[in-house]
């Protein structure tokens, strides 16, 4: 039989391979983990079992073999730069609960490996623990290695957490077993895989947790309980191991990357040489450094996209947008100055799909949003080099530069730290690499402590074997007789939790709904005898519904209760909930069929729904997707509830929930005859469509690149939300001359208050501000009254359009004036010390104005001091001027005006020659004017004092 060589037939060849040796072949996890808090990513196979591994999983099986899609970033400077370092790779994993132990592991790892990959055995050396005696004599008597390529090492590296017994954490963990394959890269017979050379690389990792580790002794030495299970877990990294069957060193090499590097070099026109050794300094070299990065990046992201993490400016979208970010860079190096990175998409599918189906059916999601994200980050591009260069200029002339400012421009502009070196060593700067690194790790320490912390439990989390799933019967009751199996306070299991406790607790039964497929989880109350719990959240985990509450009276105990749910809560989520799948269907008819859902939130206040669409929607399109949702409610369609095969379902037509996993058996909500709306859908819905009331859409907005996001209200909130437009519309009508609003004034009110940039109660009194502007303005410049015509919103922007107009012809009007005024202002002028002062009051001139009338009196006498004021609209206006000749003298306009604004209740300041005040004190103007010949005395006494002094 022909040896596996492909990507695709080493993965195959495992599977199968696992499956003869009676493990369960299952499914990738999704790259977000599910109802797992503890970590941003998948980051390994064993993930998704870690219940299995602590016995509190309900899967019906104790062996399984998985290839796990992973992503992981903590060494994402490296990659590109060396041969095994990827965001996204494939790991090789098979497991044990409680089943096979160390021998299987490791003699099925070696029979895999050597027979079905057919392996050179001379070239595998062993790495164990040095306390694991048992996995010694495993790998040399039994598989028959030789003692000398067996190598025994300590907590770094072959204990699982690494230095775990003295460092911890605490929790399960064990000793390890490595597999290494000589790549021959050198003939030194000395070398082996305790070197640093490279030529010995890790092909698999047997981990054995059988212990439970605890803090060590008191004398520092391991203190390693037994766990009472022995498991196991491997990981085999698929790309390294492609690389050995297909005879290269580095991974980029391997014809998965071949494919998608081959892409990249027709997008940027540059040749990828596979002969130029790593490390080498050339620009071929820097060349294949980018684009191996680049194949890797895009292959993660279209990864992450295809599991539901989009890019974002926190958490798991904050690590996508960084990846996106890092490869637009990384194309603009190799001369490619326009947004390309999604055409590298079809090659990662065509990699890669068969395998993982999912990116298949979201490749145009990935296209869209990798080339959103990339157009918007080189239009950013160019501001985040401005501030780049601004951190330079503190520095320059120095050595270093600064830690904190290459955090923060990596962090928060999305500035590769590779890149700030580049261009600070431009300078002759290094970067203060001992602070970066202090920020990055403070930066990173929770996500990385999530990554480690990933068997903490609770009472609930341990008793999950023993509760088993909740029944739940809410669908058809909101108040049950039940019974509290276990109450949890802190995290500990409490016979008792007086008023005031935190807890959470399970019921026999329950009517509360568990937050899923974006429904928020139930609220209400949970009576017993003598006490009251006011439950605040429902969530599930796996099938065990935890409820979260409050004590509110009594002492709360284990025991008969009657739970009971928040039934006006529940009706308006239920009709929210109807009302996404109206909206759902509405936005594939509006937009098109390429509308997929991204993420939903279902609440009793509104709901929110994001979607893949790459613009945002028209007005137009707005009121059409109102519009059909609102005759879908007025047609009052039936809403059938089926539990059916899958396949039936699919058949049917039903759309599946992002992000949602099913199994054999789906129930799928159907409104009308199905050609309203049919979806899977585990949540609760109204029994007709005329149950939900009225919909209206609250705001469209993006949610991230690619991605839009709909706010919408139904039922009550809706109805509240049109009761407010018809006030506002009502009132924006009076004050533009309409008798009543139209019904497409109704419909306006959002766009108003996005045009006044307030909120809708605010838009009556800034339009009435507006039309008495207006008004005022014509007076001023004696312009006739406008006829306005058309909707409110027409009526609006033809005022904001005839205010333009206005201001333009009164402020020519005040220049005017304000010149026509110049003479008479001279005529004040006054000799203070052989120093030409004018101070005077000019009533009726604004700011612009005023500084227009300085400029002409500046102009017309060269060498002067002079200081305006007027009052325009209650508003007090000062200036100053003073030229330069007089400025030598130790007159500042800058100066007087600090002085001067305090008078008339205001502030300001400015240069030696110009300076500018305003106030709101106008009954001292006269006074502050009047003491600017003492001001201008002073100075000059001041300087002469000075000067004599000097």
């Amino acid at each position: 039989m022909p040896k596996p060589f492909t990507v695709a037939e080493i993965r195959e060849a495992y599977l199968a391979f696992f499956a003869e040796k009676n493990c369960v072949r299952y499914a990738s996890a999704s790259l977000v983990p599910e109802n797992d808090p503890t970590t941003l990513f998948t980051v390994a196979g064993m993930s998704q079992f870690k219940d299995m591994f602590l016995g509190r999983g309900t899967h019906p099986f104790t062996r399984a073999t998985t290839v796990q899609k992973c992503i992981r970033t903590n060494d994402i400077m490296n990659v590109g730069r060396t041969a095994r370092h990827h965001t996204f790779f494939e790991m090789l994993g098979n497991f044990s609960f409680n089943d096979y132990f160390k021998r299987e592991a490791i003699v099925w790892a070696w029979e895999f490996l050597t027979e079905r990959l057919g392996l050179d055995k001379s070239r595998l050396s062993i790495s164990v623990h040095t306390i694991d005696d048992e996995a010694y004599r495993i790998w040399r008597d039994e598989v028959g290695i030789p003692p000398e390529r067996i190598f025994k090492m300590g907590d770094n590296d072959n204990f699982w957490p690494a230095n775990a017994p003295k460092e911890g954490p605490e929790g399960p963990g064990g000793c390890c077993s490595e597999i290494f394959w000589d790549h021959r890269t050198n003939n030194d017979p000395n070398d082996n895989l305790t070197s640093s050379t490279g030529r010995f690389v890790e092909i698999w990792n047997l981990v054995f947790p059988e212990f439970n580790v605890r803090k060590p002794h008191a004398d520092g030495s391991p203190n390693l309980e037994n766990l009472g299970r022995r498991n196991i877990d491997t990981g085999s990294g698929l790309e390294r191991v492609a690389a050995v069957m297909q005879g290269v060193y580095n991974n980029f090499d391997i014809d998965v990357f071949q494919a998608i590097i081959t892409s990249v070099c027709a997008v940027s026109g540059k040749t990828y040489d596979t002969s130029v050794p790593l490390g080498t300094k050339s620009q071929v070299a820097e060349d294949n450094a980018l684009i191996r990065r680049i194949a890797d990046h895009v292959r993660a992201v279209t990864f992450c996209i295809a599991d539901g993490a989009l890019p974002g400016n926190s958490d798991r979208g904050y690590i996508v947008r960084r990846l996106i970010r890092r490869a637009t860079l990384d194309m603009d190096k190799l001369g490619v100055d326009e947004a390309r990175l999604h055409d590298v998409v079809p090659a990662v599918i065509a990699s890669m799909g068969t395998a993982y189906p999912e990116i298949v059916r979201r490749q145009d999601l990935a296209k869209e949003t990798l080339k959103a994200e990339e157009q918007l980050f080189r239009r950013t591009l160019r501001k985040g080099l401005d501030l780049f260069q601004r951190s330079l200029d503190k520095f320059k002339g120095g050595k270093v530069f600064s830690g904190d400012d290459a955090f923060e421009l990596v962090t928060t502009h999305g500035f590769p730290k590779e890149v700030i070196a580049e261009l600070a060593g431009g300078e002759n700067l290094t970067i203060d690499d001992a602070q970066f690194k202090l920020r990055w790790d403070e930066h990173t320490r929770v996500s990385n402590t999530k990554q480690i912390e990933v068997f903490t439990s609770t009472a609930l989390q341990e008793a999950k074997p023993r509760l088993g799933a909740t029944p739940f019967v809410g669908y058809q009751q909101t108040e049950v007789a039940s019974e509290i199996t276990l109450l949890e306070a802190a995290g500990k299991q409490v016979d008792a939790a007086p008023v005031g406790t935190e807890v959470r607790f399970a019921l026999k039964q329950t009517p509360f709904y568990a937050e899923s497929g974006g429904q928020v989880g139930d609220r209400g109350s949970v009576s017993g005898a003598g006490f009251t719990i006011q439950v605040s959240d429902t969530q599930k985990d796996e099938g065990l519904v935890i409820h979260h509450g409050k004590v509110t009276t009594g002492v709360a105990r284990p025991g008969a209760v009657t739970a009971t749910v928040d039934q006006t809560l529940r009706r308006a989520t239920t009709r929210h909930h109807s009302a996404t799948h109206l909206m759902h269907s509405a936005l594939a008819r509006v937009l098109g069929d390429h509308v997929e859902q991204q993420g939903s939130k279902v609440e009793p206040a509104a709901l929110r729904f994001d979607f893949n669409h790459p613009n945002a929607m028209t007005r137009e399109q707005v009121a059409a997707i109102e519009r059909w949702v609102n005759d879908t409610i007025a047609a009052k369609h039936p809403v059938e509830i089926r539990v059916m095969p899958i396949a039936e379902a699919k058949t049917l037509g039903a759309k599946a929930q992002f992000g949602e996993k099913y199994g054999t058996e789906v129930r799928v909500v159907t409104m009308g005859t199905g050609d309203v709306s049919r979806e899977f859908c585990g949540g609760c819905h109204v029994g007709n469509t005329g149950d939900i009331g009225a919909f209206r859409i609250v705001s469209e907005a993006a949610s991230s690149a690619g991605i839009r996001r709909i706010v919408a209200v139904a039922g009550d909130e809706a109805a509240r939300l049109a009761s407010e437009e018809r006030r506002v519309a009502s009132e924006c009508a009076a004050h533009l001359g309409l008798a009543q609003p139209t019904a497409e004034d109704l419909t306006q009110v959002d766009e108003l208050a996005r045009q006044f940039k307030a909120q809708a109660a605010e838009v009556p009194a800034r339009v009435g501000q507006l039309a008495r502007e207006i008004a005022d303005l014509a007076t001023r410049v004696g312009a006739p009254t406008l006829a306005l015509a058309g909707s409110l919103l027409q009526r609006v922007e033809q005022l904001q359009n005839e205010q333009k107009r206005l201001r333009k012809l009164d402020e020519a009007k005040q220049a005017q004036a304000a010149a026509g005024l110049a003479d008479a202002v001279l005529a004040k002028q006054v000799d203070l010390a052989g120093v030409p002062v004018i101070a005077a009051v000019v009533p009726g001139l604004d700011g612009k104005a005023l500084r227009t009338l300085l400029d002409v009196v500046r102009a017309k006498r060269p060498s002067l001091c002079v200081v305006l004021g007027s009052v325009a609209d209650g508003k007090v206006g000062l200036v100053a001027g003073v030229s330069p000749d007089l400025t030598k003298r130790g007159l500042s306009a800058g100066t007087l005006i600090g002085k001067l604004a305090p008078v008339v209740g205001g502030k300001g300041g400015g240069k030696p020659d110009l300076a500018q005040a305003g106030g709101s004190d106008a009954a001292r103007l006269p006074e502050a004017i009047a003491a600017v010949q003492t001001l201008v005395r002073e100075a000059l006494a001041g300087a002469g004092a000075g000067g004599a002094k000097g």
